[in-house]
C-alpha cells in the first residue's frame, strides 16, 4: 500500500514539474542552431590579430543604432557557439570587451537610456556577461538560458526597427 502511494506521489510530482516547466518557457522564440565554425571567419575577419580589421569590426562608431546592431550581431554569434568551436575563447573575450565598451559609451546618455532597445539589450548583455564571469569564455552559452537570451536580442532588434 505504501509503495503504491509512493509511486502516485512521484507521478504527481513529475506531472507538476512538467506543467511548471511548460509555463516558464518563453513564447515561440526563434533560437538559432549552434555554430561550430570560427566566428571571426563568419564576420569576415581572416586574421583576428590584425588591429586594423579588429577596429573596423568591433570598435564603437558612436552612433547608437549602428553600434547596437553591431553588438547584437556579435552577441548572437557568441550565444550560438558550440563546444569545440575554433577561436571561441578569443571571440568571447572580444565580445565581452565590446559589451563593456557599449555600456560605458551609452549608459550616461539620457537620450539613449530612455529607449526600450537600450534596456532590452542591457538585460541581454548582463545575461551573457554573467555567463562569461561564472563559467569563462571557453564554455558555450547553456541551452537552458538561450531562449530567454534570444528573446531579449529579438526584442532589441524589433525596438531598433521601430526607432525606439
Amino acid at each position: 500500500l505504501l509503495a503504491g502511494a509512493g509511486l502516485a506521489c512521484v507521478a504527481a510530482i513529475a506531472g507538476f514539474a512538467q506543467e511548471a516547466s511548460a509555463e516558464e518557457a518563453p513564447p515561440n522564440v526563434d533560437v538559432p542552431d549552434r555554430i561550430s565554425e570560427d566566428p571571426f571567419v563568419l564576420v569576415g575577419l581572416a586574421d583576428p590579430d590584425n588591429e586594423k580589421e579588429d577596429k573596423k569590426e568591433f570598435y564603437m562608431k558612436k552612433k547608437y543604432r549602428q553600434d547596437t546592431y553591431q553588438l547584437v550581431k556579435h552577441m548572437k554569434i557568441s550565444g550560438s557557439l558550440d563546444k569545440g568551436t575554433p577561436n571561441m575563447e578569443k571571440w568571447n573575450k572580444r565580445v565581452k570587451e565590446e559589451m563593456n565598451d557599449w555600456i560605458a559609451l551609452y549608459r550616461r546618455q539620457d537620450l539613449v537610456v530612455g529607449r526600450q532597445s537600450y534596456y532590452s539589450l542591457y538585460s541581454a548583455v548582463n545575461t551573457l556577461a554573467s555567463h562569461f564571469t561564472s563559467y569563462g569564455p571557453k564554455f558555450p552559452f547553456p541551452n537552458k538560458r538561450r531562449p530567454r537570451f534570444f528573446e531579449l536580442i529579438n526584442t532589441t532588434e524589433k525596438y531598433l526597427e521601430k526607432g525606439k
